[in-house]
């Protein structure tokens, strides 16, 4: 008889325990869809969905006059180039025409993480970096690599030129 009651009540704790889980990640899903919204309200593209440092998620997004992001924001006017980067180490880079760049940073050495970032260089020596992530397989180069697409596209575009169709990433 008590074996039974200790079983019911550790099937209870279970069920309770995967109830939790299932409503904290309905929570989050509902709430990362409410910032969503709240962005695109504003105008603003959701070009990628950003890690952070505290487990959160946050957003870079687009408008017609800059860039956004959890750390910063970037007008476009005011963007001369910007470097894609895998540990200090430059991927891709892209600059206007007549700008120069700066030095890039030492590489560093691979320590079995691959740090992505996107680093946006404004006039003068303002400079922005956008952590893109340290997460393996891929994911944190495929948030960097669009983030870059669509910083590259900004700066490419002729003075003037109208800004890009709606969509979500």
């Amino acid at each position: 008889m008590w074996i039974k009651v200790v079983a019911l009540l550790a099937l209870l704790a279970l069920l309770w325990s995967v109830f939790r889980l299932s409503m904290g990640l309905r929570w989050a899903k509902v709430s990362r869809e409410s910032a969503r919204r709240q962005e695109e309200d504003r105008g603003r593209r959701i070009v990628a969905e950003l890690p952070t440092s505290d487990g959160t998620l946050g957003f870079f997004a687009e408008d017609h006059a800059g860039f956004y992001w959890p750390a910063g924001e970037a007008g476009k006017s005011g963007l001369r180039g910007a470097r894609l980067l895998l540990n200090n180490g430059v991927i891709s880079a892209v600059a206007r025409p007549g700008a120069a760049l700066p030095e890039p940073p030492a590489i560093e050495s691979f320590e079995g993480r691959e740090r992505w970032e996107v680093v946006l260089y404004g006039t003068g020596t303002e400079r922005h970096v956008v952590a893109c992530g340290m997460v393996r397989e891929g994911v944190s180069r495929e948030i960097a690599t669009r983030v870059f697409d669509v910083v590259r596209a900004s700066i490419e575009a002729p003075a003037g030129a109208a800004p890009r169709a709606g969509g979500t990433a």
